[in-house]
Protein backbone atom coordinates (compact mmCIF):
# COMPACT_ATOMS: atom_id res chain seq x y z
CA UNK A 1 0.00 0.00 0.00
CA UNK A 2 1.39 3.65 -0.91
CA UNK A 3 0.85 6.34 1.46
CA UNK A 4 2.00 8.22 4.26
CA UNK A 5 0.93 9.04 8.27
CA UNK A 6 0.25 12.18 9.20
CA UNK A 7 0.81 11.77 12.92
CA UNK A 8 0.45 13.71 15.94
CA UNK A 9 -1.24 16.53 13.96
CA UNK A 10 -2.23 19.51 16.54
CA UNK A 11 -5.84 19.97 15.67
CA UNK A 12 -7.84 17.96 12.56
CA UNK A 13 -11.08 19.20 11.34
CA UNK A 14 -12.82 16.36 10.12
CA UNK A 15 -16.02 18.13 9.30
CA UNK A 16 -18.12 20.53 10.85
CA UNK A 17 -19.69 20.95 13.91
CA UNK A 18 -17.21 21.04 16.26
CA UNK A 19 -17.39 17.66 17.64
CA UNK A 20 -15.72 16.18 14.31
CA UNK A 21 -12.79 17.45 15.79
CA UNK A 22 -9.33 15.07 17.03
CA UNK A 23 -6.57 16.50 18.86
CA UNK A 24 -2.84 15.14 18.82
CA UNK A 25 -4.00 12.80 16.22
CA UNK A 26 -3.17 10.63 13.16
CA UNK A 27 -4.43 10.39 9.51
CA UNK A 28 -3.50 7.34 7.70
CA UNK A 29 -3.29 7.29 3.97
CA UNK A 30 -3.24 4.39 1.72
CA UNK A 31 -3.68 4.23 -2.54
CA UNK A 32 -5.32 7.81 -2.59
CA UNK A 33 -8.22 7.52 0.31
CA UNK A 34 -8.50 8.16 3.91
CA UNK A 35 -7.96 4.27 5.73
CA UNK A 36 -7.04 5.48 9.53
CA UNK A 37 -8.46 8.62 11.61
CA UNK A 38 -7.34 9.10 15.33
CA UNK A 39 -4.61 8.61 17.84
CA UNK A 40 -1.74 5.87 18.11
CA UNK A 41 -2.20 4.93 14.64
CA UNK A 42 1.43 5.08 13.59
CA UNK A 43 1.96 1.79 15.04
CA UNK A 44 -0.01 0.09 13.45
CA UNK A 45 0.90 1.14 9.73
CA UNK A 46 4.93 1.12 10.19
CA UNK A 47 5.84 0.68 6.40
CA UNK A 48 4.30 4.19 5.65
CA UNK A 49 6.43 6.82 5.74
CA UNK A 50 5.49 9.36 8.63
CA UNK A 51 5.24 13.07 8.18
CA UNK A 52 5.33 14.81 11.37
CA UNK A 53 1.81 16.92 12.65
CA UNK A 54 2.50 18.06 15.75
CA UNK A 55 2.53 22.01 14.68
CA UNK A 56 -0.16 21.57 12.12
CA UNK A 57 -3.91 22.41 11.84
CA UNK A 58 -5.81 19.51 9.29
CA UNK A 59 -8.88 20.70 7.38
CA UNK A 60 -10.65 18.39 4.30
CA UNK A 61 -9.17 20.03 1.18
CA UNK A 62 -11.12 23.36 0.23
CA UNK A 63 -13.45 23.55 -2.99
CA UNK A 64 -12.93 26.80 -4.35
CA UNK A 65 -17.22 26.25 -6.33
CA UNK A 66 -17.03 29.50 -8.75
CA UNK A 67 -13.73 30.21 -10.42
CA UNK A 68 -12.47 31.38 -13.77
CA UNK A 69 -9.27 30.09 -13.59
CA UNK A 70 -7.68 32.18 -16.97
CA UNK A 71 -8.25 35.25 -15.64
CA UNK A 72 -4.95 35.43 -13.47
CA UNK A 73 -3.66 37.03 -16.88
CA UNK A 74 -6.34 39.94 -16.33
CA UNK A 75 -5.57 41.43 -12.39
CA UNK A 76 -6.24 44.65 -12.09
CA UNK A 77 -7.03 45.95 -15.61
CA UNK A 78 -6.55 49.70 -15.89
CA UNK A 79 -9.85 51.13 -16.20
CA UNK A 80 -11.36 48.77 -14.10
CA UNK A 81 -10.89 49.40 -10.48
CA UNK A 82 -13.43 51.24 -9.82
CA UNK A 83 -15.89 50.46 -13.12
CA UNK A 84 -19.22 49.26 -12.25
CA UNK A 85 -20.18 45.98 -14.16
CA UNK A 86 -21.13 47.41 -17.24
CA UNK A 87 -18.05 49.05 -17.94
CA UNK A 88 -16.00 46.25 -16.67
CA UNK A 89 -17.53 43.44 -18.49
CA UNK A 90 -16.97 45.62 -21.76
CA UNK A 91 -13.04 46.48 -20.74
CA UNK A 92 -12.59 42.59 -20.09
CA UNK A 93 -13.97 41.23 -22.98
CA UNK A 94 -12.14 44.00 -25.15
CA UNK A 95 -8.89 42.99 -23.55
CA UNK A 96 -9.23 39.21 -24.40
CA UNK A 97 -10.21 40.42 -27.83
CA UNK A 98 -6.64 41.98 -27.86
CA UNK A 99 -4.84 39.16 -27.25
CA UNK A 100 -6.77 36.73 -28.93
CA UNK A 101 -5.72 38.95 -31.62
CA UNK A 102 -2.04 39.02 -30.50
CA UNK A 103 -2.20 35.47 -30.73
CA UNK A 104 -1.70 35.63 -26.66
CA UNK A 105 -5.38 33.62 -26.03
CA UNK A 106 -5.18 30.09 -27.41
CA UNK A 107 -4.87 26.73 -26.13
CA UNK A 108 -1.06 28.00 -25.16
CA UNK A 109 -2.15 30.84 -23.61
CA UNK A 110 -4.70 29.04 -21.23
CA UNK A 111 -3.13 26.26 -19.95
CA UNK A 112 0.12 28.61 -18.60
CA UNK A 113 -2.51 30.67 -17.28
CA UNK A 114 -4.70 28.58 -16.01
CA UNK A 115 -1.54 26.16 -14.42
CA UNK A 116 -0.99 29.52 -12.49
CA UNK A 117 -4.20 29.80 -11.11
CA UNK A 118 -3.77 26.16 -9.74
CA UNK A 119 -0.62 26.76 -8.31
CA UNK A 120 -1.84 29.68 -6.62
CA UNK A 121 -5.19 27.59 -5.47
CA UNK A 122 -3.35 24.71 -3.88
CA UNK A 123 -1.14 26.96 -1.84
CA UNK A 124 -3.94 28.59 0.03
CA UNK A 125 -5.44 24.69 0.38
CA UNK A 126 -7.71 24.31 -2.56
CA UNK A 127 -7.78 20.78 -3.91
CA UNK A 128 -10.76 21.21 -5.94
CA UNK A 129 -11.51 23.75 -8.38
CA UNK A 130 -14.95 24.31 -10.36
CA UNK A 131 -14.14 26.34 -13.03
CA UNK A 132 -16.22 28.34 -16.10
CA UNK A 133 -14.34 29.25 -19.37
CA UNK A 134 -16.35 31.28 -21.33
CA UNK A 135 -14.60 33.25 -23.56
CA UNK A 136 -14.08 32.00 -27.03
CA UNK A 137 -13.31 34.71 -29.52
CA UNK A 138 -14.05 33.15 -32.78
CA UNK A 139 -15.17 34.28 -36.74
CA UNK A 140 -18.83 34.66 -35.85
CA UNK A 141 -19.07 33.17 -39.69
CA UNK A 142 -17.18 29.76 -38.89
CA UNK A 143 -20.57 27.96 -38.47
CA UNK A 144 -20.32 24.53 -40.32
CA UNK A 145 -22.74 22.09 -40.96
CA UNK A 146 -24.83 20.36 -38.30
CA UNK A 147 -22.59 17.43 -36.69
CA UNK A 148 -19.24 18.92 -37.93
CA UNK A 149 -16.37 20.20 -35.85
CA UNK A 150 -15.25 23.85 -37.38
CA UNK A 151 -12.01 26.27 -36.44
CA UNK A 152 -13.87 28.02 -33.58
CA UNK A 153 -15.09 24.26 -32.00
CA UNK A 154 -11.92 22.99 -32.07
CA UNK A 155 -10.87 26.02 -30.32
CA UNK A 156 -13.37 25.94 -27.71
CA UNK A 157 -12.27 22.56 -27.58
CA UNK A 158 -8.45 22.59 -27.16
CA UNK A 159 -9.52 25.59 -24.44
CA UNK A 160 -10.78 22.89 -22.37
CA UNK A 161 -8.13 20.50 -23.13
CA UNK A 162 -5.79 23.34 -21.64
CA UNK A 163 -7.67 24.11 -18.73
CA UNK A 164 -7.69 20.10 -17.85
CA UNK A 165 -4.11 19.28 -18.76
CA UNK A 166 -3.25 22.23 -16.80
CA UNK A 167 -4.86 21.07 -13.52
CA UNK A 168 -3.59 17.43 -14.36
CA UNK A 169 0.22 19.37 -14.45
CA UNK A 170 -0.66 20.39 -10.87
CA UNK A 171 -2.12 17.66 -9.52
CA UNK A 172 -5.88 19.22 -8.40
CA UNK A 173 -8.96 17.94 -9.40
CA UNK A 174 -10.97 20.20 -11.23
CA UNK A 175 -14.50 20.61 -12.88
CA UNK A 176 -14.16 22.69 -15.75
CA UNK A 177 -16.93 24.46 -17.04
CA UNK A 178 -17.84 24.77 -20.58
CA UNK A 179 -18.92 28.28 -20.90
CA UNK A 180 -20.82 30.31 -23.29
CA UNK A 181 -22.17 33.69 -24.82
CA UNK A 182 -24.74 33.36 -27.22
CA UNK A 183 -26.67 36.61 -26.41
CA UNK A 184 -25.26 39.33 -28.58
CA UNK A 185 -26.26 43.08 -28.94
CA UNK A 186 -28.77 41.51 -31.79
CA UNK A 187 -31.11 40.03 -29.17
CA UNK A 188 -30.82 42.25 -26.35
CA UNK A 189 -27.29 41.69 -25.16
CA UNK A 190 -24.38 43.42 -24.00
CA UNK A 191 -20.99 41.49 -25.07
CA UNK A 192 -19.22 42.28 -28.13
CA UNK A 193 -20.30 40.57 -31.49
CA UNK A 194 -17.26 38.91 -31.23
CA UNK A 195 -17.74 37.47 -28.34
CA UNK A 196 -21.26 36.07 -29.24
CA UNK A 197 -21.26 32.46 -29.84
CA UNK A 198 -23.97 30.62 -32.21
CA UNK A 199 -26.15 28.30 -30.17
CA UNK A 200 -25.68 24.94 -31.78
CA UNK A 201 -21.99 25.33 -31.92
CA UNK A 202 -22.22 25.83 -28.43
CA UNK A 203 -24.33 22.48 -28.03
CA UNK A 204 -22.12 20.60 -30.83
CA UNK A 205 -18.92 21.56 -28.86
CA UNK A 206 -19.81 21.03 -25.38
CA UNK A 207 -21.29 17.51 -26.08
CA UNK A 208 -17.61 17.31 -28.02
CA UNK A 209 -15.99 18.12 -24.55
CA UNK A 210 -18.11 15.83 -22.18
CA UNK A 211 -17.17 12.73 -24.98
CA UNK A 212 -13.53 13.59 -24.07
CA UNK A 213 -12.57 14.76 -21.02
CA UNK A 214 -15.68 14.24 -18.30
CA UNK A 215 -14.94 11.34 -15.95
CA UNK A 216 -17.54 10.67 -14.13
CA UNK A 217 -15.86 8.07 -10.99
CA UNK A 218 -16.35 8.78 -7.78
CA UNK A 219 -12.35 10.01 -7.19
CA UNK A 220 -12.34 11.47 -11.02
CA UNK A 221 -10.05 14.33 -10.95
CA UNK A 222 -11.69 15.95 -14.55
CA UNK A 223 -15.37 16.35 -14.73
CA UNK A 224 -17.12 18.46 -17.27
CA UNK A 225 -20.03 21.08 -16.19
CA UNK A 226 -22.12 23.07 -18.52
CA UNK A 227 -21.74 26.61 -17.55
CA UNK A 228 -23.31 29.30 -19.59
CA UNK A 229 -22.89 33.07 -18.42
CA UNK A 230 -25.98 33.81 -17.22
CA UNK A 231 -29.78 35.22 -17.80
CA UNK A 232 -28.26 38.68 -19.32
CA UNK A 233 -26.00 36.53 -21.84
CA UNK A 234 -27.65 33.51 -22.98
CA UNK A 235 -30.46 32.34 -24.99
CA UNK A 236 -33.41 30.69 -23.20
CA UNK A 237 -33.53 27.80 -25.77
CA UNK A 238 -29.73 27.01 -24.60
CA UNK A 239 -30.58 26.68 -20.68
CA UNK A 240 -33.31 24.30 -21.76
CA UNK A 241 -30.90 22.37 -24.18
CA UNK A 242 -28.00 22.07 -21.86
CA UNK A 243 -30.39 20.86 -19.12
CA UNK A 244 -31.40 17.92 -21.70
CA UNK A 245 -27.49 17.18 -22.41
CA UNK A 246 -26.53 17.13 -18.92
CA UNK A 247 -29.70 14.60 -18.18
CA UNK A 248 -27.76 12.16 -20.90
CA UNK A 249 -24.85 12.26 -19.08
CA UNK A 250 -23.84 10.98 -15.75
CA UNK A 251 -22.61 13.62 -13.13
CA UNK A 252 -22.69 16.43 -15.11
CA UNK A 253 -23.43 19.67 -13.28
CA UNK A 254 -25.73 22.61 -14.50
CA UNK A 255 -23.48 25.90 -12.75
CA UNK A 256 -24.27 29.89 -14.27
CA UNK A 257 -24.08 33.20 -12.74
CA UNK A 258 -27.40 34.34 -11.02
CA UNK A 259 -28.83 37.38 -8.99
CA UNK A 260 -25.33 39.63 -9.64
CA UNK A 261 -27.47 42.88 -9.98
CA UNK A 262 -26.92 43.04 -13.69
CA UNK A 263 -29.07 39.90 -14.64
CA UNK A 264 -31.49 40.86 -12.13
CA UNK A 265 -32.28 43.88 -13.78
CA UNK A 266 -32.26 42.07 -17.22
CA UNK A 267 -34.87 39.90 -16.00
CA UNK A 268 -36.94 42.47 -14.52
CA UNK A 269 -37.32 44.13 -17.48
CA UNK A 270 -38.59 40.77 -18.78
CA UNK A 271 -41.01 41.01 -16.09
CA UNK A 272 -39.72 38.13 -13.82
CA UNK A 273 -36.17 37.32 -11.64
CA UNK A 274 -33.05 35.27 -12.46
CA UNK A 275 -34.64 32.44 -10.09
CA UNK A 276 -37.92 32.12 -11.71
CA UNK A 277 -36.03 32.22 -15.52
CA UNK A 278 -34.31 29.51 -14.49
CA UNK A 279 -37.51 27.74 -12.94
CA UNK A 280 -39.31 28.30 -16.29
CA UNK A 281 -36.07 26.95 -18.30
CA UNK A 282 -35.25 23.72 -16.38
CA UNK A 283 -32.22 24.61 -13.94
CA UNK A 284 -35.05 23.77 -11.06
CA UNK A 285 -33.62 20.60 -10.16
CA UNK A 286 -30.09 18.77 -8.44
CA UNK A 287 -27.01 19.10 -9.84
CA UNK A 288 -27.21 22.97 -10.53
CA UNK A 289 -25.47 25.47 -8.36
CA UNK A 290 -25.71 29.44 -8.90
CA UNK A 291 -22.76 32.07 -8.31
CA UNK A 292 -22.94 34.83 -6.41
CA UNK A 293 -27.07 35.24 -5.37
CA UNK A 294 -26.72 39.11 -4.14
CA UNK A 295 -30.16 39.99 -4.65
CA UNK A 296 -31.98 37.03 -3.72
CA UNK A 297 -35.71 38.18 -2.34
CA UNK A 298 -35.77 36.08 1.01
CA UNK A 299 -39.38 34.80 -0.84
CA UNK A 300 -37.83 32.44 -3.43
CA UNK A 301 -35.15 31.00 -0.75
CA UNK A 302 -37.74 27.49 0.07
CA UNK A 303 -37.85 26.68 -3.71
CA UNK A 304 -34.08 27.05 -4.00
CA UNK A 305 -33.78 24.98 -1.06
CA UNK A 306 -36.44 22.35 -2.17
CA UNK A 307 -35.13 22.13 -5.49
CA UNK A 308 -31.59 20.86 -4.09
CA UNK A 309 -30.00 23.91 -5.83
CA UNK A 310 -26.94 25.41 -4.43
CA UNK A 311 -25.89 28.43 -3.82
CA UNK A 312 -22.03 29.91 -4.28
CA UNK A 313 -21.10 32.72 -1.62
CA UNK A 314 -18.01 35.01 -3.52
CA UNK A 315 -17.58 37.64 -1.17
CA UNK A 316 -14.36 39.15 -1.86
CA UNK A 317 -15.93 39.73 -5.77
CA UNK A 318 -19.27 41.05 -4.26
CA UNK A 319 -17.39 43.56 -2.49
CA UNK A 320 -15.25 44.35 -5.06
CA UNK A 321 -18.17 45.16 -7.51
CA UNK A 322 -19.69 47.54 -4.76
CA UNK A 323 -22.86 44.84 -4.77
CA UNK A 324 -22.81 44.65 -1.21
CA UNK A 325 -22.68 41.16 0.89
CA UNK A 326 -24.81 38.24 -0.38
CA UNK A 327 -27.84 37.22 2.28
CA UNK A 328 -25.64 34.17 3.40
CA UNK A 329 -27.30 33.94 7.13
CA UNK A 330 -30.84 33.69 5.01
CA UNK A 331 -29.85 31.00 2.64
CA UNK A 332 -28.25 28.79 5.42
CA UNK A 333 -31.96 29.21 7.86
CA UNK A 334 -34.23 28.35 4.72
CA UNK A 335 -32.35 25.21 4.22
CA UNK A 336 -30.23 26.00 1.23
CA UNK A 337 -26.87 24.21 0.10
CA UNK A 338 -24.22 26.84 0.35
CA UNK A 339 -20.40 26.86 -0.78
CA UNK A 340 -17.98 28.75 -1.46
CA UNK A 341 -15.61 30.22 -3.96
CA UNK A 342 -13.47 33.09 -5.32
CA UNK A 343 -14.55 33.90 -8.73
CA UNK A 344 -12.01 34.80 -11.53
CA UNK A 345 -9.24 37.18 -10.86
CA UNK A 346 -10.48 39.94 -13.16
CA UNK A 347 -12.78 40.72 -10.36
CA UNK A 348 -11.46 39.26 -7.26
CA UNK A 349 -7.30 40.04 -8.11
CA UNK A 350 -6.66 36.50 -6.35
CA UNK A 351 -7.55 32.99 -6.08
CA UNK A 352 -6.73 32.91 -2.19
CA UNK A 353 -10.03 31.24 -0.56
CA UNK A 354 -8.93 31.34 2.42
CA UNK A 355 -8.13 35.11 2.50
CA UNK A 356 -12.00 35.11 1.53
CA UNK A 357 -13.02 33.10 4.60
CA UNK A 358 -11.36 35.71 6.69
CA UNK A 359 -13.15 38.57 4.32
CA UNK A 360 -16.03 36.84 4.97
CA UNK A 361 -15.91 36.67 8.70
CA UNK A 362 -15.42 40.38 9.28
CA UNK A 363 -17.54 41.37 6.63
CA UNK A 364 -20.90 39.87 7.52
CA UNK A 365 -20.77 41.18 11.04
CA UNK A 366 -21.60 44.28 9.20
CA UNK A 367 -25.34 43.16 8.85
CA UNK A 368 -27.30 42.31 12.24
CA UNK A 369 -25.50 41.33 15.31
CA UNK A 370 -24.77 37.52 16.53
CA UNK A 371 -26.03 35.02 16.23
CA UNK A 372 -26.33 36.04 12.43
CA UNK A 373 -22.73 36.81 12.08
CA UNK A 374 -21.21 33.67 10.05
CA UNK A 375 -18.40 31.63 12.68
CA UNK A 376 -15.29 30.58 11.28
CA UNK A 377 -16.75 26.81 11.35
CA UNK A 378 -19.85 27.63 9.37
CA UNK A 379 -17.38 29.55 6.54
CA UNK A 380 -15.13 26.26 6.51
CA UNK A 381 -18.26 24.17 6.01
CA UNK A 382 -19.03 26.03 3.14
CA UNK A 383 -15.80 25.56 1.66
CA UNK A 384 -16.05 22.52 2.28
CA UNK A 385 -19.21 20.07 2.44
CA UNK A 386 -21.09 22.67 1.45
CA UNK A 387 -18.80 23.57 -2.29
CA UNK A 388 -18.90 19.63 -2.50
CA UNK A 389 -22.72 19.25 -2.08
CA UNK A 390 -22.62 22.09 -5.01
CA UNK A 391 -20.28 20.93 -7.63
CA UNK A 392 -21.95 16.79 -6.93
CA UNK A 393 -18.79 15.30 -5.07
CA UNK A 394 -20.47 14.32 -1.94
CA UNK A 395 -17.09 12.14 -1.17
CA UNK A 396 -15.15 15.47 -0.81
CA UNK A 397 -14.94 17.77 1.58
CA UNK A 398 -14.63 15.90 4.72
CA UNK A 399 -11.91 13.93 5.95
CA UNK A 400 -13.24 10.19 6.52
CA UNK A 401 -12.24 6.73 6.22
CA UNK A 402 -12.63 5.75 2.83
CA UNK A 403 -13.03 9.19 1.54
CA UNK A 404 -9.99 10.76 -0.78
CA UNK A 405 -7.32 11.83 1.13
CA UNK A 406 -7.92 15.46 -0.24
CA UNK A 407 -6.02 17.52 2.89
CA UNK A 408 -4.93 21.11 3.43
CA UNK A 409 -2.60 21.90 6.31
CA UNK A 410 -1.42 24.93 8.26
CA UNK A 411 1.57 24.98 10.36
CA UNK A 412 0.07 26.97 13.54
CA UNK A 413 4.09 27.32 14.91
CA UNK A 414 4.82 30.20 13.04
CA UNK A 415 5.18 33.65 14.98
CA UNK A 416 2.04 35.35 13.42
CA UNK A 417 -0.05 32.88 15.28
CA UNK A 418 1.62 32.92 18.84
CA UNK A 419 -1.04 32.86 21.44
CA UNK A 420 -4.30 31.18 19.01
CA UNK A 421 -6.40 29.41 21.70
CA UNK A 422 -9.00 28.68 19.25
CA UNK A 423 -6.37 26.26 16.40
CA UNK A 424 -9.69 26.51 13.80
CA UNK A 425 -10.53 29.62 14.26
CA UNK A 426 -7.28 31.63 14.73
CA UNK A 427 -6.29 29.42 11.30
CA UNK A 428 -8.96 31.86 9.58
CA UNK A 429 -8.76 35.17 11.43
CA UNK A 430 -4.77 35.48 11.65
CA UNK A 431 -1.99 34.79 9.92
CA UNK A 432 0.45 37.12 7.77
CA UNK A 433 0.88 34.07 4.94
CA UNK A 434 -2.49 31.58 3.83
CA UNK A 435 -0.09 29.61 2.21
CA UNK A 436 -0.42 26.04 3.29
CA UNK A 437 1.64 24.25 4.91
CA UNK A 438 1.49 20.58 3.44
CA UNK A 439 -1.35 19.38 0.59
CA UNK A 440 -2.67 16.33 -0.32
CA UNK A 441 -4.69 15.53 -3.12
CA UNK A 442 -6.05 12.10 -3.76
CA UNK A 443 -3.28 10.75 -1.86
CA UNK A 444 -0.47 12.82 -3.58
CA UNK A 445 1.31 15.44 -2.03
CA UNK A 446 0.86 18.59 -4.29
CA UNK A 447 2.46 21.24 -1.35
CA UNK A 448 5.41 20.77 1.13
CA UNK A 449 6.44 23.15 3.83
CA UNK A 450 4.72 25.71 1.77
CA UNK A 451 5.97 24.97 -1.75
CA UNK A 452 4.26 23.03 -5.12
CA UNK A 453 6.61 20.19 -5.45
CA UNK A 454 4.45 18.97 -9.11
CA UNK A 455 5.68 21.89 -10.91
CA UNK A 456 8.12 24.84 -10.17
CA UNK A 457 6.90 27.93 -8.82
CA UNK A 458 9.05 30.62 -10.80
CA UNK A 459 8.76 28.61 -13.91
CA UNK A 460 4.99 28.25 -13.89
CA UNK A 461 4.92 32.15 -13.17
CA UNK A 462 7.18 33.09 -16.08
CA UNK A 463 5.53 31.02 -18.51
CA UNK A 464 1.95 32.13 -17.43
CA UNK A 465 3.67 36.11 -17.59
CA UNK A 466 4.83 36.16 -21.06
CA UNK A 467 0.54 35.83 -22.41
CA UNK A 468 0.08 38.86 -20.67
CA UNK A 469 0.94 41.30 -23.14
Amino acid sequence: MSGFVLEHCKTILTGVPAANELHDADIVVGDGVIVGLGQGLRDEHPSLPAIDGRDLVALPGLINAHQHITQVGFRSLVGSETAPIGPWLQNLGAKVLDRWRAGAFGADAVHDLARAGFVESVLTGVTTVADQHYHFPADPSDQGAPGTTTGADQDAIDHLGAIVSAADAVGIRVNAGVGSITRGPSNGGRAPAELVQDLDRVLHRSASIIERFHDPADRSMARIDLAPCGVHTDLPELYRALAELADDHDRVGLHTHCYERVDTEFAAAEGTTPWRWLVDNGWARPGTWLAHMVDAPISEMDEIAAAGVGVVHLVAPDLRMGWGLAPVRAFLDHGCTVGFGTTGSASNDGANLMADLRLAALAHRMNGEPPSWPTVRELISMATTGSAACIGRPNLGTLAVGNPADIACWDMSTVDRVGIDDHVAGLVLTGISDRASLVSIDGNIVVRNGRCVTVHEDEVARSARRWCI
